[in-house]
């Protein structure tokens, strides 16, 4: 093999090096990266560097996806995503006993998979927000001041969107059910803030809402 073939190789790995160098967010992405690269640069021909090019390149696996991992929880504390944030802390505390990047990949998709059924049964206590105007609906009928003849289609009207929400309600439920059992929604959960942020209303105003909501589905 020719010489340039083997220098080839050595910058290929030395640009590996270079792209994490200085980045404080992939810091045991960049030693694993190091090591490999220093050790292809000690290597006087390509058959030298096989024996070792395994268990490092494995190395690099394992210590990318620590870094990963490690900035999507710090992600996910700063917004409060409580139940989101445990895939990465799972994959944190299984990581170190991993010895190849099959089992890596392995393990981390898992892990990814068993949070991911929790987040959509969070998710679904989102049904508030998706029924909020619906609840405006209810109480703009409700309340409309109109000719007396006017009156009783309103009342129609109001009736007519709280079967429409509680149908909706029922529908979820049965359907989160056959996820989880005994799921219930909640909807006390969309003043947490990971859910809360989603809605551009004062504290006080979600609670008011919350609380027609509630008396709407009799929770």
């Amino acid at each position: 093999m020719s010489d340039q073939i083997l220098e080839d190789y050595k910058a290929y790995y030395q640009s590996r090096t270079e792209k994490y160098a200085g980045n404080p967010n992939y810091s045991t992405a960049y030693q694993a990266e190091k090591q490999l690269s220093d050790a292809m640069q000690s290597c006087s021909s390509l058959e030298e560097f096989q024996p070792k090019a395994t268990g490092l390149n494995n190395a690099c696996a394992i210590a990318l996806v620590k870094d990963q991992s490690l900035m999507e929880k710090k992600h996910f504390e700063k917004h409060q995503e409580i139940v989101r944030v445990k895939a990465g802390e799972n994959i944190l505390n299984k990581i170190e006993s991993c010895q190849t990047s099959a089992e890596v990949a392995t393990m981390a998709v898992e892990e990814t998979n068993k949070i991911s059924m929790e987040i959509s049964m969070d998710e679904a206590h989102r049904q508030f927000i998706s029924d909020w105007d619906l609840t405006d609906e209810i109480t703009i009928y409700e309340n409309a001041i109109v000719p007396d003849k006017y009156k009783q289609s309103m009342m129609d009207s109001a009736q007519k969107n709280k079967d429409s929400l509680n149908i909706g309600v029922e529908r979820l439920e049965k359907n989160c059910q056959d996820w989880q059992k005994g799921w219930k929604l909640v909807p006390e959960k969309n003043l947490e803030i990971r859910h809360k942020r989603l809605l551009p209303f004062s504290d006080g105003h979600i609670v008011e809402q919350l609380a027609k909501y509630k008396s709407i589905i009799n929770r």
